[in-house]
C-alpha cells in the first residue's frame, strides 16, 4: 500500500503575471493571469483564470451532548435559488460567518454564535480543521470548529437587519441529523462535512462529558 503522496510542486511553483478586477460589489472576482510548473512539460500556460475572492470563514458545529441535540440556522440561500434542482433555497446549515478585519478565527466563532443563536459560548470551540471548499475558483479558506452548548438557551428567530440577514434557529436530535446526512437529506457541503465528522467522532465526544 502507498503511503499518502506529498505535492510534488509547492508554494513558488507558479507565476502571477497581472490581475484585473471584474467585479467589486459583495463579493470580489477577478481575472488572474499566470503560469505554473507542470508534470509533463516545464511550464503550463501563460492562462486566464477567474478567481471569486472570499475572506477567510468559521464553520461551528454546535452541540448539546447533554441533550443529544445540535443547533442550526435556516437562512435563504441565493445560489441554492439559482441552481437546476428544485430544492428549497432556505437551507439547514451550521452557524457560520466571514471573519471581519483583525479578527482571529476564535473571535469570529463567539461573535456568530451570539449574532445567530443568542447563545453566549461558555468556552472556547474547539478548532478542528481546515479546508478549501471550493480551491478551482475561489481562494476561500473554512475554518471548522466544534462547540459545546446549552440548546434551551436559544432564540428562534435571529440576524442582522442591517445586512438583511434573516434566520430561523432550529434545535434538532443528533439522531435525526445524522439520519438526514444518511438520506441525503442534508444539501450543502458544510453541513456534510460536519455531520460525517459528528458521526467519526460521536462516541469519543460521549466519552468526554
Amino acid at each position: 500500500m502507498s503511503e499518502w503522496p506529498e505535492p510534488q510542486f509547492g508554494a513558488n511553483d507558479w507565476y502571477l503575471q497581472g490581475t484585473t478586477r471584474l467585479a467589486d460589489g459583495f463579493f470580489q472576482l477577478d481575472q488572474l493571469t499566470l503560469t505554473h510548473r507542470g508534470y509533463q512539460s516545464e511550464s503550463v500556460g501563460p492562462m486566464h483564470r477567474e478567481l471569486f475572492i472570499r475572506t477567510p470563514a468559521v464553520v461551528v458545529i454546535l452541540c448539546d451532548l447533554a441533550r443529544r441535540e445540535l443547533v442550526m440556522v435556516e437562512q435563504f440561500r441565493i445560489g441554492a435559488a439559482m441552481s437546476d434542482l428544485e430544492d428549497s433555497p432556505w437551507m439547514l446549515e451550521w452557524v457560520a460567518g466571514i471573519c471581519d478585519d483583525n479578527e482571529s478565527p476564535l473571535q469570529t466563532c463567539h461573535r456568530e454564535v451570539l449574532e445567530e443563536t443568542g447563545l453566549t459560548l461558555l468556552n472556547d470551540p474547539e478548532p478542528l480543521f481546515t479546508y478549501y471548499p471550493s480551491p478551482g475558483g475561489s481562494n476561500e479558506l473554512i475554518y471548522l470548529f466544534f462547540a459545546s452548548c446549552d440548546a434551551s438557551e436559544i432564540c428562534r428567530y435571529r440576524g442582522q437587519a442591517g445586512e438583511n440577514e434573516d434566520l430561523k434557529v432550529h434545535v434538532i436530535s443528533i439522531a435525526s441529523a445524522l439520519e438526514a446526512l444518511q438520506t441525503g437529506k442534508i444539501n450543502n457541503g458544510a453541513a456534510i462535512i460536519g455531520l460525517q465528522w459528528l458521526e467519526m467522532n460521536y462516541s469519543h465526544l460521549l466519552e468526554g462529558e
